[in-house]
């Protein structure tokens, strides 16, 4: 009988999949390589054939998560030719992170936070790892800038401060999903979102009055 050829690549997407459901329900603390091999149907043995520690699963679970979130927004947003009807539904579908049905994918996040503040987290010394993460967001919305000033919506000033507008934009977006968290829903995020997205596109609109504002962020939001 011949050996069965394994196809590394696919089980190691496969192990990465199902650390991240474990992960995703448990945290980084409590999840168990155990756990994990048992949700991949794999011996707990095979694990380190792939992946030499905990830490390194939870790097690929957490970059893996990051990469679909990245490219699920990118197709999003790929079709949609307006720069700012663009951005409005990128700061939306950024938040629908914090959707109170989706425990899972909010569970997450706050643990990724988490092995990135604290000194013994898995990120806290390889902090570059969650600057490149955010990097991808950053870029998105950087781009989306800069097209709307070389199509003429956006003033073109914004053009040299596009990166800070992008990091400030991720700051409230990241704010905003931690304070509705950190208190129990305390306040509506979707008229949050629309009350700072109000001040932003005034501020970066070439010809403000040409938008009806309320009904574009309005419409964004109710898709």
């Amino acid at each position: 009988m011949s050996p069965k050829i394994i196809n590394r690549e696919k089980r190691t997407a496969e192990i990465t999949r199902a650390a991240l459901d474990v992960f995703s329900v448990k945290g980084y603390s409590a999840a168990s390589v155990g756990q994990i091999a048992a949700t991949a149907k794999i011996a707990k043995g095979t694990i380190y054939e792939y992946f030499e520690t905990k830490e390194d699963l939870y790097i690929a679970a957490v970059m893996l998560f990051v990469d679909g979130f990245q490219s699920s927004l990118k197709s999003l947003l790929e079709n949609i030719d307006d720069p700012l009807t663009r951005l409005i539904t990128f700061t939306k579908s950024s938040l629908d992170i914090c959707d109170r049905n989706d425990a899972e994918t909010t569970y997450l996040f706050v643990d990724i936070l988490q092995q990135s503040l604290l000194k013994n987290g898995v990120f806290y010394n390889r902090r570059y790892l969650v600057r490149e993460m955010l990097l991808g967001f950053r870029k998105i919305i950087t781009n989306i800038l800069l097209d709307g000033v070389s199509k003429g919506i956006f003033k073109p000033e914004i053009a040299k401060d596009a990166e800070k507008i992008a990091t400030n934009l991720l700051a409230f977006l990241d704010g905003a999903s931690l304070h509705t968290k950190m208190t129990e829903n305390y306040f509506d995020i979707p008229s949050q979102l629309d009350y700072f997205m109000q001040y932003l596109t005034q501020s970066i609109l070439l010809n403000p009055e040409n938008y009806d504002l309320n009904a574009t962020i309005a419409e964004q939001a109710g898709n």
